[in-house]
């Protein structure tokens, strides 16, 4: 005989080889001479009983008769479609049924063998048909591995929970095709299971979007209250549901949940492991997501505080920081800033007056107009707080734009007269939002100008004060939402109405 023996010592065991005929000779012929090349063989006298045995042990590939009573070959290829779609299969024919196995090649047979079946041919249509199922199979695996690191490149660029979410609902939405799909995370700070994503093919949302759990709750526990806020399982078919409880430093810290309906395939053992794999990366992520979330909080939370600390040394500055950088930050969002920058931009906005701690309160408390020594001295404010806020590394950022939130566009400003494109579009679009507080702002000296007046000052201070493209998108901000930008901060009243210059009022921001 042609053909090589399998080699039954490498680290892979034997192919496992299912022959199905009604002819004890036919099937007793092939097992015995597969055998002896290497492989496992069992064999069944009918498609029915194949089936039986196909739901007790996995195989590789099938061989199999097409005229049989009880399950002919036909019914076994349309069984194994369904069923077992990884299963590879060759089929026996008369040399009359051609036609027949035609049909069988359109059901996924590899090939077709016609009786009375020859050694060397089956041999080499078992080999060639094994051969190409390993090809296939390393391929499979490599499209695994291609897809596993696509997604944990999707998900490893970003530290923010709610993008992270974004794209692991599409790309597990499109890879595995649910019905539904689920996931929550713990946020023990707040002792609850909060869900992050709930998806349907159906009208029907989830019932909560988050519920108490305890920090150290039982997977039980936590996959219960999953279940809790998205309404159910879903399916009560084991097979149309898939998921996994996310863990993360051997605790769970979340759960996924996939389902599909009636009309779809059950979720197969290579899509279980898969989203194993998927639930591995999405519990680090998420969980790191969090844990830099929280910590990103509790950084501006302290920061807040700081400038609300420095604004209250004065009460009519008071709330002055927080105001500023609300509007920079609604310009920044409508002029289409990445996020990153709009969060270095908040940062700068709440810090950009920190300088004024450094200035004596006889002239930053002063109930009327600076002197033009005491306007020096409170230009040094810029500049203190870039000094004090340069030991900290991670606002390191944010030096410019405090540094250069006076400075002006035709190179008039300070500290260090700097103009046009040597001022980042942050510290341009700060000076704006600074500049129009002040003049809406009470100061002790004098009220505050309404709104039109100010907006007024800004248009003709665009191109030589300010950034004219900011101007003219700042004034159509305030215009459309600027009652809304305002925060409830109740400044007192001036005490003396005491007529004064624009360029004063914004050296006083």
């Amino acid at each position: 005989m042609r053909g090589c023996i399998q080699d039954t010592t490498s680290a892979h065991p034997p192919a496992r080889l299912l022959i199905v005929d009604d002819d004890t000779n036919v099937r007793n012929f092939c097992a015995r001479l597969l055998r002896h090349h290497g492989y496992a063989t069992a064999t069944a006298d009918n498609g029915r009983t194949a089936v039986e045995m196909l739901r007790e042990k996995r195989y590789d590939l099938v061989l199999t008769d097409l005229q049989m009573p009880e399950m002919g070959g036909i019914e076994l290829l349309h069984y194994l479609r369904e069923q077992h779609p990884d299963v590879d299969k060759l089929v026996f024919t008369a040399f009359a049924e051609v036609d027949t196995a035609r049909q069988a090649l359109k059901l996924g047979a590899f090939d077709y063998l016609t009786k009375p079946v020859d050694a060397d041919d089956l041999e080499r249509a078992v080999r060639r048909c094994l051969e190409l199922r390993r090809i296939r199979q390393e391929k499979e695996r490599l499209s695994e591995l291609v897809v596993m690191y696509q997604f944990s490149q999707a998900i490893a660029n970003s530290l923010d929970v709610e993008t992270q979410v974004m794209r692991i609902n599409a790309f597990l939405w499109q890879r595995f095709a649910p019905d539904s799909l689920s996931v929550s995370l713990l946020y023990p700070e707040d002792q609850c299971l909060r869900l992050l994503t709930y998806k349907t093919r159906h009208s029907s949302g989830p019932r909560a979007d988050q519920l108490p759990l305890a920090p150290d709750c039982s997977e039980e526990q936590l996959v219960q209250v999953h279940m809790q806020l998205i309404g159910g399982r879903g399916t009560n078919v084991a097979g149309l549901m898939a998921g996994a409880v996310l863990r993360t430093n051997d605790r769970p810290v979340g759960c996924l949940h996939l389902t599909r309906n009636g009309e779809q395939p059950e979720f197969d053992a290579n899509e279980r492991k898969l989203l194993s794999v998927f639930a591995l990366q999405i519990a680090a992520s998420l969980d790191n997501a969090r844990l830099y979330q929280r910590l990103r909080e509790q950084n501006l939370q302290t920061i807040e505080a700081l400038a609300a600390a420095i604004d209250a040394r004065d009460p009519y500055t008071h709330g002055h920081s927080e105001q500023v950088t609300r509007y920079a930050v609604r310009l920044a969002e409508v002029i289409g800033l990445p996020a990153e920058r709009i969060e270095r931009l908040r940062y700068a906005g709440l810090l950009h007056d920190i300088g004024k701690i450094g200035i004596r309160d006889h002239i930053l408390l002063k109930p009327s107009p600076l002197s033009d020594e005491e306007f020096d001295i409170m230009k040094e404010h810029p500049s203190i707080g870039a000094n004090i806020i340069r030991g900290v590394q991670a606002l390191s950022d944010t030096l410019p734009i405090i540094e250069g939130h006076h400075e002006r566009i035709d190179g008039s400003g300070y500290p260090g007269g700097l103009s046009g494109e040597q001022l980042s579009l942050e510290t341009r679009i700060l000076a704006v939002a600074d500049a129009f507080d002040a003049m809406t702002s009470n100061r002790a000296y004098r009220a505050g100008m309404d709104t039109a007046t100010a907006l007024n000052i800004l248009r003709k201070g665009r191109g030589t004060e300010w950034d004219a493209q900011l101007v003219d998108a700042f004034v159509d901000l305030i215009h459309a939402e600027g009652a809304d930008l305002r925060t409830k901060v109740k400044l007192p009243p001036p005490q003396e109405a005491v007529v004064t210059t624009p360029e004063y009022a914004l050296a006083l921001a």
